[in-house]
């Protein structure tokens, strides 16, 4: 017969380490979600803020060109035209800026909208210094004498918002383009034919139109104020979080503090009720190990044994809630439940009992090294208690409590591993587990029935 069909457990163990590699390589995927969502909350904000900046922008804009104009009787046709196609621009430049705040605030093409929005601006732009050029006559090489040139930086700057490189980029090289299309597309101007040019547009070096220019100025100015704060804000609150984190490290466990954010912290800290599945390992007989070895190297003993189960703990996606000396408290659940919980809590003892197997092969132990594992499924009270000055994560209820007296059957039992029936049925592994013999448990009051592998 093949090796599987001698011992169906270990092909159905190699099955389920292979679904919890599965697993965990999910849950990685789930906390890089966490910092996509994060990141998405910051960009639908940068949105609208880039939206309504261009609402005042083009606002400003509009009114400077309106003030400057307003009471001037101008004959020249196509100074009339040009002022047209400024106003027709700022209005539909403002009008963008409100659609893409308004669907920002609904969350709606948030993706899509920092390109839409960039790559409208700079078309609206280059579209009104093509009006010029091709609808009035004006020479393509003298595009840098018209006010409206002046809105390219205000719209790099409003792109600057979003805190995308490659928008920035992109919004660039339409430029680019764009105006090098303009500036060389045509035939060059002798110096008599640009002071011709020059002579026919001069109102472009009016007072009033260096008015606009001004007014765009500080168009330009209020949006790289903007820019500056948001960064500020960002740098601010990334420092704030990381030092929270840094500081929740001393006392939370590993797992749980890169993943907390203020407003989760203080969850934790009003405390909540879950369900999760409880394991509590120890070592047996470690005082012999003690008694045998130096300070040195029983330090490195214990280091050790610790090193495989969180070695156990991080292929199954639990979290190590405390060390106990030779012994720990492991979680499944928390953060958040699973519907695999339970499963992942078996899989962890059963790895953790190879993992001990092994090191006892490779150091050769005399005796040899030997645990017990107790697994139980339930609701438990978690949160952070205490003061500022010893804050501590901590899980309690009655759930932990049988847990600890599980694992202390192991020693009346013979056995490495036993979990409770509740913790079986749950994982879904009823025929791979098989009820043992046991004392009534100490302070549980209900009858308990404790499953060891087959």
């Amino acid at each position: 017969m093949k090796p599987d069909e001698k011992n169906p457990v270990d092909r159905s163990s190699r099955l389920q380490s292979a679904w919890t590699s599965f697993r965990n390589r999910r849950r990685s995927r789930e906390l890089s979600d966490v910092t996509s969502r994060l990141i998405r909350e910051a960009d639908t904000g940068a949105l609208q803020r880039a939206g309504m900046v261009r609402v005042v922008v083009a606002g400003i804009m509009l009114v400077s060109v309106l003030l400057v104009t307003y009471g001037i009787e101008l004959e020249n046709r196509m100074a009339l035209k040009q002022i047209a196609a400024a106003e027709l621009t700022l209005a539909l430049f403002g009008a963008s800026g409100w659609l893409s705040a308004w669907l920002a605030s609904k969350r709606i093409a948030v993706a899509q909208l920092p390109v839409f929005t960039a790559v409208l601006d700079a078309l609206l732009v280059l579209g009104n210094l093509a009006y010029s050029h091709w609808g009035l006559g004006v020479p393509g090489g003298l595009f840098a004498v018209f006010p409206v040139t002046w809105v390219v930086p205000i719209t790099l700057a409003a792109v600057a918002i979003h805190y995308q490189p490659r928008l920035q980029i992109l919004v660039a090289m339409i430029y680019v383009a764009g105006l090098s299309f303009l500036a060389f597309g045509g035939d060059a101007l002798t110096p008599d034919e640009r002071r011709e040019d020059l002579s026919q547009i001069n109102a472009v070096f009016s007072e009033q139109a260096n008015l606009v220019r001004l007014a765009m100025i500080l168009s330009l100015a209020l949006i790289l104020i903007l820019v500056a704060r948001q960064g500020r804000v960002l740098l601010e609150r990334a420092v704030r979080e990381t030092t929270m984190r840094v500081n929740l490290t001393r006392y939370l466990p590993r797992e749980l503090a890169p993943v907390l954010t203020e407003q989760a912290f203080a969850s934790l800290r009003q405390g909540r009720r879950a369900r999760v599945t409880v394991m509590f390992v120890d070592m047996r007989a470690s005082t012999s190990f003690g008694e045998i070895m130096d300070p040195g190297q029983l330090a490195i003993f214990i280091t050790s044994f610790r090193r495989r189960v969180l070695r156990a703990a991080s292929r199954h996606g639990g979290v190590i809630d405390k060390f106990t000396g030779d012994g720990a408290l492991i979680l499944f659940g928390v953060p958040g439940a699973g519907e695999d919980d339970a499963r992942r809590a078996l899989a962890c003892g059963r790895t953790l009992l190879r993992l001990i197997e092994r090191w006892n092969v490779k150091r050769q132990f005399d005796p040899p090294v030997r645990v017990g594992i107790g697994i139980h499924t339930g609701e438990v009270f978690c949160g952070v208690v205490g003061d500022e000055s010893r804050l501590e994560f901590t899980v309690v209820g009655e759930t932990v409590n049988i847990a600890s007296r599980i694992e202390q059957a192991t020693k009346n039992t013979d056995c490495e591993l036993l979990a409770s029936a509740e913790t079986v049925q749950e994982a879904g592994e009823q025929e791979l587990w098989v009820a043992v013999t046991h004392e009534p448990l100490p302070g549980v009051t209900r009858n308990m029935v404790l499953m060891k592998p087959v």
